[in-house]
């Protein structure tokens, strides 16, 4: 299945540099896999874990100059070795968080996806679908007949069996907006964390060398509850036509 994905740019003033941290690189990177994500083999979709790895890694050695690059123009500033230092903690930040995270997101949602999000396989989707409109005509019947629901006309079938025709479409919308939910949270959490290590490093409270505490808390950073409602939602994928 083919599907244009757009960049939403323009991100509300506040942490991480408003989503830019180094011009935006961590949110250009995911767009970049979701571009080639089709590239993807339905195998390793389905294998998941290293294989979608593996696949995702090998896109961002093409992306590693850039990042390179996008640390030595804001951070001139900064001694080569703290420059040094930046940039592989960075590096590693995206092969061992981003990296990973990402693909952990994108292989299970490109499985369902090529699936068309139904819950059989292809032969069986119009039967499912089927299926659903049937169950939405007895729940409809049992909201007719129950005596506690206020809804006695025989029209209401219908509404409920439209719910059931539609459902594994409304099904798609839900996994679409989760699965972008999430990307934006990834983003956001590694834009945090490289937006800290910059500042560190430009009050020289950062150490020369790399070190991979920074990547194990960003770890369990991702791993707890996201944040409130202090920062809008950083959108970097939206769903476009077929």
């Amino acid at each position: 299945m083919n599907k244009n994905w757009k960049s939403l740019f323009g991100f509300p003033l506040g942490a991480a540099r408003a989503g830019n941290t180094l011009g935006g690189f961590v949110d250009s990177l995911l767009q970049g896999f979701e571009n080639r994500r089709a590239g993807l083999a339905d195998e390793a979709a389905r294998a998941g874990g290293p294989a979608v790895t593996e696949f995702f890694a090998h896109l961002y050695e093409k992306e590693a100059p850039r990042l390179r690059e996008a640390i030595a123009l804001p951070e001139a500033s900064l001694p080569e070795a703290a420059r040094r230092a930046l940039g592989q903690q960075a590096d590693e930040l995206m092969r061992k968080v981003v990296v990973p995270g990402y693909a952990r997101l994108a292989g299970p949602f490109t499985e369902r996806e090529r699936n068309g999000f139904y819950l059989v396989p292809e032969a069986w989707h119009n039967l499912e679908r089927l299926g659903w409109a049937v169950a939405g005509m007895l729940l409809g019947a049992f909201v007719i007949w129950a005596p506690f629901i206020p809804l006695w006309e025989k029209e209401w079938i219908l509404p409920f069996a439209l719910l059931g025709l539609f459902f594994p479409n409304l099904r798609r919308v839900v996994a679409l907006r989760r699965y972008q939910n999430e990307l934006n949270r990834l983003v956001a959490r590694a834009d945090d964390e490289i937006w800290r290590l910059e500042l560190a490093y430009l009050t020289g409270g950062a150490p020369d060398d790399a070190s991979s505490s920074e990547v194990e808390t960003l770890k369990q950073r991702l791993a707890a509850a996201p944040d409130p409602a202090a920062r809008k939602e950083r959108t970097i994928v939206k769903q476009g036509g077929r």
